[in-house]
């Protein structure tokens, strides 16, 4: 405790100088001094009694007290504040209150009609309390870290918790609540003898946090997920999270969080022993084990850099003991999971990888032993700039080898150097001359086992090159008049290549790892090659042409482009019904069309070269006031009039979907949305839900109707609650 001594004595000496406006600093003795300021200090001897009036400030230990009286009894150690006191805690936290007895060092006494607002702008209110040392002890007290009104007649929180008693620990950082009821909207929710949880100054603190799921499916039942978080460090932390469900059991699960300074590392995983299910969702009456372990981690690797530039890596480790699992547990729809290792390099305009790369498919026709595994891979990637008529040399090189546990396999090495010469005409038009050479080494073995024969090859070594020229043009009209401006800008691109006599080039004797998702669209029209890997590439010569138009208001934004391909020769092989078969190919475009935030619409086609029927059909538009968006999906694949080709890698698809938000107010919400299979005539899901959000809680309640299976899966309903409290989590 502070001894007031110092102040007695430096007050003493100005009443004998006459003086009564003070602004003065005690200086540092063996005990701790208090700065203050005041407009006036008046001592009376007899009764042992400072009062400072007027603005009264008091500094000592990092606390500040601001009042309009403070009366130090000099024999009992104690302060007395009067009128509009405010303490700051060197925490931050701020305290108001009417008035105060306290000891010399503020942290003692009673306090009366009582505010503390921490950092973050949570409040505890009360009308008395004590100051205890570090405790803060207040009786019939409220907490809440909601903007509210003290006034009469102003309406309650959004939510708030009442106690008999609630204690700050300022040391401990901790809040702790005797008799608790928790209000929502007013509405008493929950009652509880004891509650605690950390102050707003703590950033972590190990303890149990609110469920972050609860609700009820067909398939699991009545299910919660509540974690426990463990602070085990500053830097490392684990929050143990189990799913108890009333049909499938408890399922353990956590998540390991580590930063180590170069990087982080996360780590999550679970495990569960269920009823086996059959095909037809029926318990087989086994027990099986199942579950998934996911950790990832990205490093610098700045040490090692000996000139200019950074390197990297990073890790992925992905993996689940059986295909629907996670779909079943955690709702996830992933149809693949990636694991990888890899390190990078990124310096002026060039980039350098190397890693390796393995995949596990959850699709009913994915096989495990047939799934490719890239066991290592690299890709480099080099720009100079010449300095000579502005062109730049490009050098890219890549490789990988590609296993399998049972089938084949294929190693590869490719490698090609650009030469790129951009320039404008006096005119106005732009111009790119390229030319490139690509050499390509591949090495195969079990072509008799592929995972699909066309993507096969031949066993043994072959090799390729393939030299290129290009030219690209465009040519931007423009004018504008107000706030109106129109851009109409033809563009179109040359490809010299050689064309290959037959098909042993590019498909008979080189397998098909990565150039299987072939699409033509408006995204790759000027691509000069249209193939999105290496194992495929385009030879041949070819014109490409298109017209893109351009449209600008204060409330209008459009882009419309729409183009086609022109081949000398057919002799490329492209997937039947991609429309990019035969030496011409389907018209393609789009529409992106932007107007005021009324209308956002996006539409994307491919139209037959002959009949200019929609063979692509995607539309996707918002549209809808501020408070009211509704959402429109439509995707319509046909490839040849709804009948599925024999040799096409791609299939008819016919969709639709639609989705509504209506926001009641600024905190209220409907959401909705359905999808629905045309094709195969049957929707695929609906869900709807409501949501509210204001500055201190969320909530959310939402049903999905699912009709899909998938093996184990079933057709399911699901109702899940979601409730988030700031602070409280």
């Amino acid at each position: 405790m502070i001894k007031i001594a110092h102040i007695t004595f430096f007050a003493l000496g100005l009443v004998f100088l006459g003086q009564f406006t003070i602004q003065a600093q005690v200086l540092p003795s063996t005990t701790n001094p208090i700065d203050f300021a005041a407009d006036k200090v008046v001592y009376d001897q007899k009764t042992n009694v400072i009062t400072a009036s007027g603005n009264v400030v008091l500094h000592q230990n990092g606390n500040r007290l601001n009042a309009q009286t403070v009366i130090f009894y000099v024999n009992s150690g104690e302060v007395k504040a009067l009128g509009g006191i405010t303490i700051q805690e060197s925490s931050g936290n701020l305290l108001f209150m009417d008035d105060a007895i306290l000891t010399g060092d503020l942290k003692q006494g009673f306090i009366n009609h009582t505010r503390i607002i921490f950092t973050d702008g949570s409040k505890l209110i009360a009308r008395k309390g004590e100051r205890a040392g570090q405790l803060t002890i207040l009786e019939n007290a409220i907490y809440s870290p909601c903007e509210f009104c003290l006034e009469e007649g102003k309406r309650e929180p959004t939510w708030q918790i009442r106690a008999d008693k609630i204690t700050h620990d300022a040391e401990d950082k901790t809040i702790l609540y005797k008799n608790v009821i928790l209000e929502i909207a007013g509405i008493p929710l929950f009652y509880s003898p004891y509650f605690s949880h950390p102050d707003p100054t703590v950033r972590a603190r190990t303890g149990f946090l609110p469920p972050s799921r609860l609700g009820r499916s067909s398939e699991l039942g009545t299910y919660i997920q509540v974690p426990y978080y463990i602070n085990i460090s500053p830097h490392q932390d684990f929050t143990f999270e189990p799913i108890i469900t009333s049909r499938e059991g408890l399922v353990f699960g956590g998540k390991y969080r580590q930063n180590i300074g170069s990087g982080t590392i996360i780590t999550s995983g679970s495990i569960t022993n269920v009823n086996e299910r059959n095909n037809n969702f029926a318990k087989t009456g086994d027990h099986e084990l199942r579950g998934h372990f996911f950790s990832k981690g990205a490093f610098d690797l700045r040490a090692l850099d000996d000139i200019s530039g950074d390197w990297q890596w990073d890790y992925a480790a992905n993996w689940v003991s059986d295909d629907t699992y996670l779909r079943r547990y955690y709702n996830d729809k992933a149809d693949v999971l990636e694991s990888h290792i890899k390190v990078e390099r990124f310096w002026d305009k060039n980039y350098a990888t190397a890693g390796a790369y393995a995949f596990q498919g959850l699709n009913a026709e994915d096989n495990s032993n047939l799934t490719g595994q890239a066991l290592p891979t690299f890709n480099i990637n080099l720009n100079k700039e010449t300095g000579f008529i502005n062109s730049t040399v490009k050098i890219d090189s890549s490789g990988a080898q590609i296993s399998r546990a049972q089938g084949m396999g294929s190693r590869r090495i490719s490698t090609k150097v650009a030469f790129e010469v951009p320039f404008q005409s006096p005119i106005g038009d732009f111009y790119k001359f390229s030319a490139s050479i690509r050499s390509d080494i591949y090495n195969n073995s079990g072509s008799n086992r592929p995972d699909l024969m066309q993507y096969a090859g031949q066993n043994g070594t072959h090799t390729r090159i393939l030299p290129k020229f290009a030219l690209d043009w465009r040519l931007p009209f423009l004018k504008s008049k107000g706030n109106t401006s129109h851009v109409l800008e033809p563009m179109f691109s040359i490809i010299i290549a050689p064309t290959k006599p037959n098909l042993a080039d590019n498909v008979v004797k080189f397998s098909n790892e990565d150039s299987r998702n072939f699409e033509f669209d408006e995204n790759n029209l000027f691509s000069h090659n249209r193939f999105n890997g290496y194992d495929r590439w385009e030879g041949g010569s070819r014109l490409n042409y298109g017209l893109r138009y351009n449209l600008y208001t204060d409330d209008v934004n459009m882009i419309a482009t729409i183009g086609q391909s022109l081949r000398l020769n057919n002799t490329e092989t492209f997937p039947i019904g991609s429309g990019y078969e035969g030496k011409a190919s389907d018209f393609v475009g789009r529409l992106d069309l932007s107007v005021g935030n009324f209308i956002d619409y996006v539409h994307r086609f491919r139209l037959d070269k002959r009949t200019l029927s929609l063979r692509k059909n995607e539309l996707i538009l918002s549209t809808g006031p501020e408070w009211m968006k509704l959402s429109f999906r439509y995707l319509d694949l046909d490839l040849n009039d709804g009948v599925r080709l024999i040799g096409s890698e791609l299939e008819n698809r016919k969709e639709i979907g639609t989705a509504l938000n209506i926001s009641i107010d600024k905190k209220w919400a409907l959401q909705g949305s359905w999808i629905k299979d045309i094709l195969n005539k049957k929707t695929v899901s609906y869900n709807a839900g409501v949501v509210y959000r204001d500055d201190c809680l969320e909530f959310g309640l939402s049903y999905e109707r699912r009709l899909t299976s998938d093996r184990d899966i079933a057709p399911s309903n699901t109702v899940q609650f979601r409730l988030i409290l700031k602070n409280l989590g």
